[in-house]
């Protein structure tokens, strides 16, 4: 090969190797640029303030309606019952006649003795049907008490020592499903069942309307404590990150993750026993598309309703 083609090819591949780091340095630099405009993107955030409210300590259960009082019913002669004069399901007054017996002897006519009910309630069951022969220790009816009920449930060994007479509860029914009945704990069973670990708990519950009746199954929350002037925010404000529950809190311009410690929560909402101050902006939706240091700004304000 002749020495000027040498030269050329050397000066050629001078050339290109200069033209080609060039190439390499300029796309390197957008690159970094590229990194740097998408590292520096601010995210628009909604945020919340921190703000005290109020929240309870729930025990959720469920249980049954049993009457107040179960009475029965007896006839205080023996003889025949000629006739029942109430129904099952009736409600009757204290001393309202129920059935009829007849005392009489041979020989001897008496006028049909009135059986009563010594208590104003529900006719729960009517034991025999007229012709039968009745005797003061086999009761005729049952009358139920139901002008307050009561409410069995069970509660587990871990919440027992929440328990005290007088906690307030919430009562729901399946039969008024849009009605919240109020009441509060009656009794508590001094001891546990040695198999289930439970112990039994009676919760009474006005019923002047006599809605409620035995037999009913029930949803129960029992308030066993409840915190004011704490501070409060949605569950779906803490997420959760490398097993810690946390926050991002909006800075000046920029959302840092910040742990919190939790206190009391309900079906919707935390206490925030440490972690935040009040005033605080917290994001509130979006938090998986959020890393610790991101610039971000303002796209809406969500507020804390009470009760949530």
């Amino acid at each position: 090969m002749k020495r000027s083609s040498i030269v050329f090819l050397v000066v050629l591949f001078i050339i290109l190797a200069g033209i080609a780091a060039v190439g390499i340095q300029m796309a390197l630099k957008f690159r970094a640029k590229q990194e740097t405009t998408v590292a520096e993107s601010v995210i628009p955030v909604v945020v919340m303030e921190v703000k005290n409210g109020s929240i309870e300590d729930i025990i959720d259960l469920t249980g049954w309606i049993e009457p107040d009082e179960r009475v029965n019913v007896i006839s205080k002669i023996p003889g025949k019952l000629t006739r029942n004069v109430v129904r099952e399901g009736d409600e009757v007054g204290k001393d309202q006649v129920i059935a009829y017996v007849n005392r009489d002897e041979i020989g001897v006519t008496f006028a049909e003795y009135p059986v009563e009910s010594p208590v104003r309630g529900i006719v729960a069951k009517l034991a025999f049907d007229p012709g039968a022969m009745v005797a003061p220790q086999f009761p005729l009816a049952v009358v139920m008490k139901i002008d307050r009920v009561r409410v069995k449930t069970s509660v587990i060994e871990e919440d027992y020592g929440k328990l005290k007479p007088g906690l307030p509860a919430r009562v729901l029914t399946e039969a008024f499903p849009d009605r919240v009945f109020e009441g509060s704990v009656y009794r508590i069973s001094p001891t546990l069942d040695s198999f289930s670990h439970t112990a039994t708990v009676e919760i009474m519950i006005p019923n002047p309307e006599r809605k409620l009746r035995p037999g009913m199954f029930t949803t129960i929350e029992l308030v066993a404590d409840r915190h004011q002037g704490v501070p409060v925010l949605p569950k779906e404000v803490v997420v959760q990150r490398r097993g810690e529950n946390v926050v991002f809190v909006l800075g000046s311009d920029r959302v840092h993750m910040q742990p919190v410690k939790l206190g009391y929560y309900d079906l919707k909402s935390y206490e925030i026993l440490d972690g935040v101050k009040l005033g605080d902006l917290v994001v509130a939706e979006d938090q998986a598309f959020l890393q610790d240091g991101a610039k971000a700004r303002i796209a809406r304000r969500a507020e804390l309703v009470e009760g949530e």
